[in-house]
């Protein structure tokens, strides 16, 4: 199983609660947590993709699922 950084596991937990990319790119930033942009939060969602091997949004949340984050 793949290993997740401490910013990878606040990026999934803020996905897990319904939150868009827009919206955790918000969140985080009003919190003063970098990065914050748009674009970083794609960034690290496809890497993650791209580490659990997952084809698409919902297969990776099924593997992240499995993980019990």
């Amino acid at each position: 199983m793949p290993t997740l950084t401490k910013f990878e596991k606040l990026l999934i937990k803020k996905l897990s609660e319904g939150k868009s990319q827009r919206e955790v790119s918000e969140e985080l930033y009003k919190e003063g947590i970098k990065p914050n942009s748009l674009s970083s939060i794609e960034k690290y969602i496809s890497d993650l993709r791209a580490k659990f091997g997952a084809k698409n949004m919902f297969h990776l949340g099924v593997m992240i699922g499995k993980l019990k984050v």
